[in-house]
């Protein structure tokens, strides 16, 4: 779980295919009128006697804040969370348009690792939306931003702050296999500096944006073009593949989509916003809500994710692959159900959050397609599918409590080169390992 400062200040694009309200402010007078910083203060000292984790600075767009009071949050989690000399780092998610050269330092003086959103090259990118008044008139300065970002990148290669790419997919840069080649050419260059990303792939709204939106069987194609790519070169990391793989591996299940998730109350991100009160993740805002923020967490006196009811509806329910059963939206049954279950309530089947993804179909085949050649380069490897499917690892694998030590079952006999792999005969099944009491190792 996260926690998050967004501060209410909106933003200076306009991303077409946004899911937080389309609230852009543009005069610094507007901008301070929406956040109280004392109030955000306060609520951050709240949660760190409460929750251990690192508070991060969140959107809309939060370099719109004021330099001294981003520098004022950033110094606090500094000293109250003791990141000096450690490996724990906070961070910041920015369209990367605002970064001065005062940011790049505040980013190196107080372990702040850069999150930035951009969906490729220029010719990818014109869903980022930007209009800026010129003249009197509001003309499209979309371009110039994107190149503004690209800058920023740019930039922050010749540092030592840690930076990673959202990268939302869409028609726009996805929607044809030349459009994915650029967008793969674009992110080759970036990880060869080190700069590794994930795909959010764009969620319709209620028959919003389904144009822009990639269709289940499109990101199908998308995922496992992308697996192919990431396959090239050693240095091609970039999620959701790497964090598939290491899913299917059981180091620890990544993305806040493949924990339980209750979307009226979401444990993906503790949310302070600009008043001090608490809400949750904002995808959920338009799943379950009208669009805008709804009180959430320590503001109406609840904890975070208290209920399971999607997550134990969703393993009873048949699906696409429960045998012998109509599909009724569900995953019963589902191999890759530790690995998933049943991905954001936000982006349901059919506009309803109680279902599984409709992303289900390429969630599957990059999960099989993995696990097909994970297991034809290493026969004895055991993976997560080798337990059974309702075994309860998703909880123990969330929370790093499960080893399923995957290397451990093989010998010489099952590799071509008996000097590749080794392991003990006497290690532990997957299954008593799945099963063991207490979570202890």
């Amino acid at each position: 779980m996260t926690i998050l400062v967004e501060p209410n200040t909106g933003c200076n694009l306009g991303c077409t295919y946004c899911y937080e309200e389309p609230d852009r402010q543009h005069s610094q007078a507007d901008i301070d009128a929406e956040y109280d910083i004392e109030k955000i203060m306060d609520r951050l000292e709240q949660f760190s006697e409460k929750y251990s984790e690192v508070p991060s600075l969140f959107g809309g767009e939060p370099l719109l804040m004021r330099n001294e009071h981003i520098e004022r949050i950033f110094e606090w989690i500094y000293e109250e969370y003791d990141l000096e000399g450690t490996s724990r780092y906070t961070r910041i998610q920015t369209n990367g348009t605002l970064i001065e050269d005062e940011h790049i330092e505040m980013f190196e003086k107080y372990r702040v690792n850069v999150g930035i959103s951009c969906d490729g090259p220029p010719a990818l990118n014109d869903l980022r939306l930007a209009r800026s008044e010129v003249d009197g008139e509001m003309r499209d300065v979309t371009e110039t931003m994107t190149e503004r970002t690209l800058d920023a990148i740019d930039r922050l290669k010749k540092t030592d702050v840690s930076v990673g790419i959202i990268t939302v997919l869409t028609t726009q840069n996805a929607g044809t296999d030349e459009k994915l080649e650029q967008l793969l050419d674009w992110m080759d260059d970036l990880t060869q500096h080190g700069i590794y990303g994930h795909f959010n792939p764009a969620i319709p709204y209620e028959d919003i944006q389904e144009d822009q939106s990639l269709s289940p069987e499109r990101l199908k194609e998308v995922f496992l073009q992308s697996w192919e790519w990431f396959k090239d070169e050693p240095y091609h990391q970039w999620s959701p593949m790497t964090n598939y793989l290491n899913n299917l591996l059981g180091n620890h299940l990544k993305y806040c989509i493949n924990d339980k998730c209750d979307p009226f109350n979401a444990a993906g991100a503790k949310v302070i916003k600009g008043d001090g009160a608490t809400s949750g993740c904002g995808k959920t805002w338009a799943s379950v809500g009208d669009g805008s923020a709804f009180l959430q967490g320590d503001s109406i006196g609840n904890e975070y994710n208290n209920t399971e009811e999607r997550y134990e509806m969703l393993k009873q329910v048949p699906g696409a692959h429960t045998e012998g059963e109509e599909d009724q939206g569900g995953c019963k049954g589902c191999r890759y159900w530790n690995v998933c279950t049943g991905g954001c309530p936000a982006a349901g089947m059919d506009y309803d959050y109680r279902n599984r993804t409709r992303d289900c179909k390429a969630k599957y085949a990059l999960y099989k397609q993995i696990e097909e050649d994970v297991r034809a380069m290493f026969p004895g490897i055991r993976l997560i599918t080798d337990a059974p499917w309702d075994a309860p690892l998703a909880d123990l694998t969330i929370t790093n409590d499960v080893d399923i030590m995957p290397f451990a079952g093989m010998h010489h006999s099952q590799a071509e080169d008996p000097n590749v792999v080794g392991g003990s005969h006497d290690a532990p099944s997957v299954e008593e390992i799945a099963y063991r009491e207490n979570g202890e190792k």
